[in-house]
């Protein structure tokens, strides 16, 4: 049973939401960087994604304002107030709403790309199941909490519902595992002989183990450190970096599709086997009484054309 007594320690509690905001401005910057050179590059994509994006970016500018508001209020208005402290503010119930808004329409966008890779094999139906009952689990759980900090008085009040958080956080990285997993099983099943084709194929196989991986590790700390310790904020640090990470693995891999498709692209290659000269040859015959002097001359020119055809993974899954 968590204990349910607070121990009030300034590094642990405002520093850590401090610090965690300074990480969120900061990935925030990254985001705002790699949604414009989304917009830049990639104006052939489909209205829905654009629209996500913008709605992702959205989410993401007030995620970081609602905990931007919620340090102002601990650090600044109510500074010295412990029972300030312990209090629920309503910019920490905002930051888990965008959290969960923004994570699911990003895990989607993953299963999305999961579907449009597999074949419609039971086995991978029943991947993409899991995939999406765990994003649901995740995101029904994430509005869960946030009612449960609008009805508690202190936050040593949700020790008696830890079961939201452990569901919550175990939803997420089974959702992310599973996402990274089967990303990477069905980018596998499509290597083929040529290099240039496998070289693109490991790239975006290393975009989705670091996503999953990333993520994971995020999501295993915070639930390690509230187990931990339920009466501090170092969780919420972990908390608050998470969705910027998803996010952020999500435009890096929309952003590298030019030049993967770039280095996706065969050329053609002309290769001159051979070029001879003019060959002329006499042979003597008879017809009638006259001999025949025949000539033939022949000019080759053989060339080879190689051009290479990859299946368009990118214009499947990545679009």
């Amino acid at each position: 049973m968590a204990d349910s007594t607070f121990h009030f320690d300034v590094g642990n509690t405002l520093g850590a939401i401090f610090i965690g905001n300074i990480v969120v401005a900061i990935f925030y910057g990254v985001t705002s960087v790699q949604t414009f050179i989304y917009y830049k590059r990639n104006e052939g994509d489909s209205w829905i994604l654009k629209h996500l994006v913008f709605c992702l970016w959205i989410l993401d500018g007030l995620h970081l304002a609602f905990i931007t508001y919620a340090v102002y209020v601990y650090a600044v208005r109510d500074f010295g107030n412990v029972l300030a402290m312990i209090t629920p503010t309503w910019g920490l119930m905002a930051q888990v709403v965008a959290t969960g808004f923004s994570d699911v329409i990003i895990r989607g966008i993953f299963c999305h790309r999961v579907w449009r890779l597999s074949s419609r094999t039971a086995m991978n139906w029943a991947v993409i199941t899991i995939i999406i009952a765990s994003s649901l689990l995740a995101f029904v759980m994430s509005l869960v909490f946030s009612v449960k900090l609008y009805t508690v008085d202190t936050y040593f009040e949700l020790s008696k519902i830890p079961w939201v958080i452990y569901v919550g956080l175990a939803a997420c990285v089974v959702a992310d595992v599973f996402i990274a997993g089967a990303l990477c099983y069905q980018l596998a099943m499509r290597r083929t002989r040529f290099q240039r084709n496998n070289s693109v194929i490991r790239t975006l196989m290393l975009y989705s183990i670091n996503t999953g991986l990333f993520t994971s590790m995020c999501e295993l700390g915070c639930l390690i450190t509230y187990a931990a310790s339920p009466t501090n904020f170092i969780f919420m640090g972990f908390y608050f970096v998470l969705t910027k990470l998803f996010l952020n693995s999500l435009l890096a891999t929309l952003n590298a599709r030019q030049s993967l498709r770039q280095a996706m692209t065969g050329e053609v290659v002309t290769i001159p086997l051979s070029h001879t000269p003019g060959t002329a040859a006499t042979v003597s015959g008879s017809e009638g009484d006259r001999d025949a002097d025949i000539y033939d001359v022949s000019r080759i020119h053989v060339h080879a054309t190689t051009e290479i055809k990859t299946d368009s993974i990118l214009e499947r899954a990545y679009t």
